[in-house]
């Protein structure tokens, strides 16, 4: 798959990395935006050495970075999707970046804690190079009308949000060696999305989370999570968020709850691709709307339009905001399980405030 535009070599995107994120994720994206003729279609680069064999007839295999990279029409114009596993990215990007690869889109969490990320953002940034995190829910149909009701006043002032986002995950979850713990599975979608809506500063004022257990074994810190946020300055009158994810839940859920001074927003997101619409209702005051929704597909549409300089960046991708987001969420890690006890720290932030409520 190429992206072009006139007058400059084409766009070339590049997954590295081809498990469940690069081949389901990423390239379905990739290849549905090409299906409906918002980008050319042709191949995309993938560099895996586990999945040489067995690609689809879009997909061809490179066997290393240098290769990929000289296959590319010039270095810089090849978008790298860096979906491998997360201790390889800063290795990863430093390599790319040498070979004068400038243009990134990095799966979610950018690093393993908010200091490598720190690392991460300060090599690219060094180097001239753009990089979109992926921000899934900031980039939905549903929060862009979300967005658009806040901004008109239809619930007054926000005071309070709760998103939950369940579904069951035992057998993933036994299997699982890449995440210690909820806070890695769901959560950090739910923490980014609060920040893109309810903006920062932002603090921590508790956090939990649970074991996943069968009649037979246990898993600590698998069964789910809770955080609690303040939004605001400190001594000011912040909106607060309850944050939820049962990966033992017997239903799936993503559901928002938005509750303001005159009224409350409920809203619906997609629970899987195979059903792409999320649901909206202004409690009160209007019926429920089903809204068209493929968030991560529109994500990846953004990002390359804004590559070619065609749009802005992707909402939801601003770095500052990921560290944030990250800075919340290695200090609920560290809190460990809680039995009712608050844990209270303030997030430094780097960016002013970004949210809509």
């Amino acid at each position: 798959m190429t992206v072009r535009h006139p007058g400059r070599p084409p766009l070339v995107p590049v997954i590295v990395g081809y498990g469940r994120a690069g081949r389901d994720l990423h390239h379905h994206s990739l290849r549905t935006l090409a299906e409906k003729g918002a980008l050319p279609t042709g191949q995309v680069l993938v560099v895996d050495p586990a999945r040489r064999d067995g690609l689809p007839h879009d997909a061809r295999w490179v066997p290393d970075l240098a290769t990929a990279v000289a296959a590319l029409p010039e270095p810089d114009r090849g978008v790298f999707h860096l979906t491998m596993p997360v201790d390889q990215r800063l290795q990863t990007l430093r390599e790319l970046l040498a070979a004068g690869a400038r243009r990134f889109i990095v799966e979610k969490p950018l690093a393993r804690s908010a200091a490598q990320a720190r690392q991460l953002l300060a090599l690219a940034d060094s180097a001239g190079a753009e990089l979109i995190p992926m921000s899934v829910w900031p980039s939905s149909a549903v929060t862009k009308e979300l967005v658009g009701l806040l901004r008109a006043g239809r619930v007054g002032r926000p005071r309070s949000l709760r998103i939950e986002q369940h579904k069951p995950r035992f057998r993933r979850g036994l299997d699982d060696a890449a995440h210690s713990s909820a806070l890695q599975i769901e959560m950090p979608h739910q923490v980014l999305l609060a920040l893109h809506l309810c903006g920062t500063p932002c603090r921590l004022s508790a956090s939990d989370v649970w074991p996943l257990t069968l009649p037979d074994v246990r898993r600590p810190a698998l069964g789910g999570a809770r955080i609690d946020l303040v939004h605001g300055g400190p001594g000011g009158e912040g909106v607060t968020s309850t944050l939820v994810s049962d990966l033992t839940s017997p239903v799936r859920m993503r559901r928002l709850r938005l509750t303001g001074t005159e009224g409350e927003i409920v809203a619906h997101y997609p629970t899987g691709g195979d059903d792409p619409y999320g649901q909206l209702r202004v409690m009160g005051q209007e019926s429920r709307r089903v809204i068209p929704d493929a968030p991560l597909t529109r994500l990846i549409e953004d990002a390359y339009r804004s590559y070619l300089g065609d749009g802005p960046r992707p909402p939801g991708t601003d770095p500052a905001l990921h560290l944030a987001a990250m800075d919340l969420l290695d200090a609920a890690g560290a809190a460990g399980p809680k039995a009712g006890a608050v844990m209270e720290t303030t997030v430094p932030h780097r960016s002013r405030k970004t949210g809509s409520c």
